[in-house]
């Protein structure tokens, strides 16, 4: 199923019994996230939560939207994200370079990416405010210390952030976090060696303010996309339409030169000046504490627009599990794909949840030999999605990737004094727990003995939960 657009995602997830509507009155001040943070720390991510009524704001939210497996596949229009892999993997198969820093351009021009080019279609976001005024959305306020530094605690946290270079090429789409700062202002922290923040560069080079646009909802494969650090310059509603098998739809802004997807709930457009900046933060996160303070670009609202009866998507980011490590797992997928064609020799790779935002990763080799880990720890280092690893860790293929057995993989099958390689920085580390060292003979039961078993598991009378 190709899902166009927000609703028609939580018209599914109804019909799937995976979501849960809240009619009551409830805060976007701290309440909504506390609700939120308790139905995501349920064993495989609780169900999807639409707030019907918010304090203070006519607009309804939805959190944990993508909160497990099962969800994010369906936003994908996949029965389990495995699918991504393969389909992925048949995409680059076509590729005769396997350099990364080119993979961009040679995917752009394969005609089973380029065909999914977005197409140009009206509006759903028909409604035009004005004057604009930010604050009455009911956007979260997730942890007490939020925004402290400059008093404002509201965050939009599943933004869509569009930028184009000064030229309105190579277009980019990424997810920033928003605070709103007023009725017409908002400051967007970028990701260092982001698409927008190289294009804010080529900006401040011209002396001239960047066109931003933020959309909020839309066909959540857009949402997937802008999430994902696809390699180089790979436009993301390109990927967006290759991910849904069909094109996406987009519509032109009102007041700036850029295009979002038609089918958004909410539209914010402005510009921002490459000389001016606030301050923006402190935001609870993934780590369990405060990002701090710092300096942010600062958005002024130009144009705000949003569909009839619009609803806010929000997500609340705090120590795991919680809805961001679900959907990263469709990165995992994907990623896989192309770490087996860059490195035949890598099988799978897991995030576990308590890693994901550290780009730390349990790796599985095909057939391990002494010099393999290293060699491949330290090009996964040399690679954008592993430059800050905190820890890779090398397991054989023929264990396959067991959470339960990991640690006991660490301790019994690694020799520290060969098998702990470091950077130079020291700050990533890889730890080698293939057990290609070893010389002591592992265990295996007996074939026999375990069929016996089995064909007289009923006799013996005993239960298994």
């Amino acid at each position: 199923m190709v899902l166009s657009d927000l609703r028609q995602y939580v018209t599914l997830l109804e019909s799937c019994n995976e979501l849960t509507r809240l009619t009551v009155v409830t805060d976007p001040i701290l309440e909504i996230a506390a609700i939120t943070d308790r139905i995501c720390k349920q064993p495989g991510g609780g169900q999807a939560l639409f707030f019907e009524q918010t304090k203070g704001s006519a607009f309804p939210i939805a959190t944990n939207l993508f909160g497990s497996l099962h969800r994010s596949a369906l936003a994908l229009g996949l029965e389990n994200l495995d699918q991504l892999t393969a389909k992925m993997a048949a995409l680059l198969e076509q590729l005769s370079d396997r350099d990364i820093h080119r993979m961009d351009l040679h995917i752009a021009v394969l005609e089973d990416f380029s065909r999914f080019a977005p197409v140009t279609t009206p509006p759903a976001w028909n409604v035009i405010m004005e004057p604009p005024d930010l604050t009455l959305f009911p956007f979260l306020q997730s942890w007490p210390g939020d925004g402290a530094g400059s008093g404002n605690p509201r965050y939009i946290t599943l933004p869509q952030v569009f930028t184009a270079n000064p030229d309105g090429g190579i277009p980019n789409c990424g997810m920033y976090r928003a605070q709103v700062t007023g009725p017409r202002e908002l400051a967007i922290r970028w990701k260092a060696g982001s698409g927008a923040t190289r294009h804010l560069d080529e900006f401040r080079r011209r002396g001239k303010s960047m066109p931003v646009a933020i959309a909020l909802g839309g066909a959540p494969a857009a949402l997937f996309s802008a999430m994902l650090p696809l390699p180089g310059d790979l436009d993301e509603m390109f990927f967006a339409g290759f991910l849904r098998g069909e094109p996406m739809e987009m519509a032109a802004c009102r007041s700036i030169p850029l295009r979002v997807p038609a089918s958004a709930e909410v539209v914010i457009e402005g510009y921002v000046n490459p000389s001016e900046t606030c301050l923006e933060g402190p935001f609870g996160n993934h780590t369990g504490s405060y990002s701090p303070t710092g300096d942010a670009a600062l958005m002024r609202v130009t144009s705000l627009s949003h569909r009839p009866d619009a609803v806010i998507p929000a997500t609340v980011v705090g120590p795991p599990p919680m809805e961001d490590c679900w959907m990263a797992k469709s990165w995992e997928r994907i990623l896989l794909a192309f770490l087996r064609r860059l490195i035949p020799d890598v099988t799978d790779i897991h995030f576990p949840l308590e890693w994901i935002f550290h780009q730390s990763a349990i790796i599985s080799l095909e057939k391990p030999n002494p010099g393999m880990v290293r060699e491949i720890a330290v090009r996964l280092w040399d690679f954008p999605w592993f430059a800050e690893a905190r820890l890779l860790i090398f397991v054989d293929a023929d264990d396959g990737i067991d959470q339960s057995q990991i640690a006991w993989h660490c301790i019994n099958r690694a020799e520290f004094s060969h098998d702990t390689i470091q950077d130079s920085s020291g700050k990533r580390l890889a730890l080698d727990a293939t057990g290609h060292r070893l010389s002591r003979r592992p265990l295996h039961p007996d074939p026999a003995i375990s069929l016996l078993v089995l064909q007289r598991w009923q006799e013996y009378g005993v239960s298994l939960k």
